[in-house]
């Protein structure tokens, strides 16, 4: 098998090209810098993706599965600029990549495309499948458009899926990178009561998930990649902290907005997240729960 990662330089693409690698498949990564990773069955080409002109057709030669991870970092204060390059990363580059698969005379099979928890907006302590209704604000805005850009690749006759992804847990990089770097000082923060629901995913079965989707066509649409046992931000913190010693520091809410605005939504949206589809599909993960997932990840930093 065949599969094409836009995207494959960044924090998750990396890993899932080294996967993809392990288990015999050739892959080509079309990312704005050189892949970091070697191998006789990988191609890798820089390109801004943005710039549809700089498309080859022979980087799509044989390809039965595209998968685009593209998008700017969320952790950033969402000025226009920052919403404009957010949107273009991810709406604007899957619009380019299907407009460009629709001129070759062999498409893919199947059109992966990331998003995100960020679909479902705020949901208190609602139980949240694939079929939950869409949320209010501009993540939410952002997936749907996403998502809909995505699911064009069906009127091109090929399988779509959405990877709605929870935090992904990984020290270098994600939410949890962003929390390791005040914990180096010995303390972290605690947005509001911390009894929001906190979806999560250990890095490895996230690329799983994605080795499933391209593999199993029963996968179609939107799929939540997430453990099947979420926990409140507060049980997050307090396992988190079991590994790596810090004070909790409680940090009201309003003031979060108040100093980064919108931007709070991503930490302080309660989203409880089931892996409906995933389950049905009979997948298995790795890391079910939260500590075991944790003492993986710490064992393998130190």
């Amino acid at each position: 098998m065949k599969v094409l990662i836009c995207g494959g330089g960044g924090f998750i693409g990396q890993r899932l090209t080294s996967y993809f690698l392990s288990q015999g498949m050739e892959v080509v990564i079309l990312d704005r810098n050189r892949s970091r990773v070697t191998s006789h069955s990988l191609q890798s080409h820089v390109v801004d993706l943005l710039t549809p002109g700089l498309y080859q057709q022979e980087w799509f030669g044989n390809v039965d599965a595209v998968i685009n991870l593209s998008g700017k970092d969320i952790f950033t204060l969402w000025t226009e600029n920052n919403r404009t390059a957010i949107w273009k990363s991810r709406i604007t580059v899957n619009k380019y990549l299907l407009d460009f698969i629709a001129e070759l005379p062999q498409k893919p099979k199947t059109f992966v495309s990331a998003s995100a928890v960020g679909y479902y907006g705020d949901k208190g302590d609602t139980e949240i499948d694939e079929n939950a209704s869409k949320g209010k604000g501009f993540l939410s805005d952002v997936c749907t458009a996403w998502e809909r850009e995505a699911r064009r690749a069906e009127t091109l006759g090929m399988r779509s899926v959405q990877i709605r992804t929870a935090p992904v847990l990984d020290t270098r990089g994600g939410i949890m990178g962003q929390l390791m770097k005040s914990m180096k000082f010995g303390f972290t923060f605690r947005f509001g009561s911390g009894q929001n629901w906190f979806p999560w995913i250990h890095m490895d079965d996230l690329i799983r998930v994605y080795h499933s989707v391209v593999v199993d066509e029963r996968l179609s649409g939107p799929v939540n990649a997430c453990s099947p046992h979420p926990v409140s931000f507060s049980e997050f913190l307090n396992e988190l902290t079991g590994f790596k010693k810090a004070v909790i520091i409680p940090f009201p809410v309003w003031i979060l907005k108040l100093i980064i605005q919108e931007t709070a939504d991503v930490i302080s949206f309660s989203q409880r997240m089931i892996p409906a589809k995933l389950q049905n599909a009979g997948f298995l993960f790795s890391y079910p729960k939260l500590r075991d997932a944790l003492k993986v990840i710490f064992s393998r930093a130190g």
